[in-house]
C-alpha cells in the first residue's frame, strides 16, 4: 500500500504564494529603506530652502513650514554670486569635462585597438591614475603650473638667455585645459578605462573594413568607432560632467581668482554675515548646486543605466 506524500495542489499554491509574498516584502522593505537614505538629503534641502528664516528657531517645524518663502533662495543667490560663479563653472569645469571626454576617448582607442611597445607600462600607469588620490598630486601640479616647463627645456633656455621663460599658468584656462587635453585631468584614468572596455568588444572586422575602404586610423575612429560608441560616450560624458561640476580642490588650487559654484558653496558661511539665517540659505544654495545635475541625470537616466550595463560586461 502506497502512502501519498504529495500535498494537495491548494496547499502547494498557498505555500508558494506565502514564500513569494515574503520575498517581495523583504525586497520592497530594503528598496524603500535604501531609497529613503538616498533621497533624505534632497528632501531635507527642499524642506529648509523654502521656509521662512524666522522658523529656524521653531522646534515644532521639522519638514513642512508654516509659510513658504523664497527669502533663503534669494539670499543664497546673492551670497553665491550666482551669475558669475555659474559662468565660471561652465567655462572652466564643464568645458574641461568636454575636453576630457574627447581626449580620453582617443587615448583609450589607441590603447585598446593597437599593439605597440610599452603598452603594458601604459596600462600600469592607467591603474595608478585610478588608484592614486588626486590630493597627492595637488602640490606637484601647483608647482608645475606656477613655473610651467616641459622636460626642463624652458629652464635651460632661460639660463642661456638670462630671462625667465617659464610662464605662470595659475588662474589661467591652461591650468585646467592642459590636463584635460592630455588625458590626465579629473578622473581621466577611470574614463579611459570605461572607453577601453567598450572598444575591446568592437569586432576587428569593423576596423579592417574601414581600412580596406581607404580610411586612415583617424578617419576610422571619427566616422566608424565614435558613432558606434554611443553608450560609452554617454557614460563617460555624464560621469565626467558630474566630477568636474563637483570639483573643488583643483579649482581652488589653480583657479582661485575665478570662483566656481563649488568654491562659493564651500565658503558659503564665510561670505554670509548672519550664521543663523545662513543655515536655511545654505540648504537653498546646496539645492541650486545639485539641481542641474539632478535634471541632467533624470533626462538621461534610462540611457545611462543601459550604458553602464553595456560598458560593464563588454570585454
Amino acid at each position: 500500500m502506497k502512502i501519498n506524500t504529495h500535498l494537495p495542489k491548494n496547499d502547494v499554491k498557498w505555500k508558494n504564494f506565502v514564500s513569494n509574498a515574503f520575498v517581495s516584502l523583504v525586497r520592497y522593505v530594503f528598496l524603500i529603506a535604501f531609497s529613503y537614505i538616498l533621497i533624505y538629503p534632497i528632501l531635507f534641502m527642499i524642506a529648509h530652502a523654502f521656509r521662512n528664516p524666522a522658523d529656524f528657531m521653531d522646534p515644532t517645524i521639522e519638514w513642512v513650514p508654516k509659510a513658504f518663502s523664497f527669502e533663503s533662495v534669494q539670499a543664497a543667490f546673492k551670497v553665491m554670486l550666482m551669475p558669475d560663479s555659474l559662468w565660471n563653472t561652465i567655462w572652466i569645469e564643464v568645458f574641461a569635462s568636454v575636453l576630457t571626454i574627447i581626449s580620453t576617448g582617443v587615448a583609450a582607442y589607441g590603447m585598446a585597438c593597437f599593439d605597440f611597445k610599452l603598452k603594458k607600462v601604459l596600462n600600469v600607469f592607467l591603474v595608478l591614475m585610478i588608484l592614486v588620490p588626486p590630493s597627492m598630486l595637488l602640490i606637484p601640479n601647483y608647482i608645475n603650473f606656477h613655473s610651467f616647463d616641459i622636460l626642463g627645456i624652458l629652464d635651460i633656455l632661460g639660463d642661456i638667455t638670462g630671462y625667465e621663460l617659464r610662464p605662470n599658468l595659475l588662474n589661467t584656462a591652461f591650468a585646467v585645459y592642459l590636463p584635460a587635453i592630455t588625458s590626465v585631468g579629473i578622473k581621466a584614468g577611470f574614463s579611459i578605462y570605461i572607453y577601453q572596455q567598450f572598444y575591446k568588444g568592437i569586432p576587428k572586422e569593423l576596423h579592417e573594413a574601414a581600412w580596406i575602404d581607404g580610411a586612415t586610423e583617424l578617419q576610422t575612429y571619427v566616422r566608424v568607432i565614435v558613432p558606434s560608441s554611443g553608450v560609452a560616450v554617454l557614460t563617460v560624458s555624464l560621469l565626467s560632467i558630474i566630477w568636474h561640476w563637483n570639483d573643488y580642490y583643483n579649482a581652488q588650487m589653480f583657479m582661485s581668482a575665478h570662483p566656481t559654484m563649488a568654491m562659493r558653496l564651500n565658503d558659503f558661511f564665510l561670505n554670509s554675515r548672519d550664521v543663523a539665517a545662513a543655515a536655511d540659505a545654505a540648504m537653498a544654495a546646496c539645492l541650486m548646486f545639485v539641481l542641474p545635475m539632478l535634471i541632467l541625470y533624470m533626462i538621461l537616466q534610462k540611457r545611462f543605466i543601459t550604458s553602464i550595463a553595456s560598458t560593464g560586461i563588454v570585454g
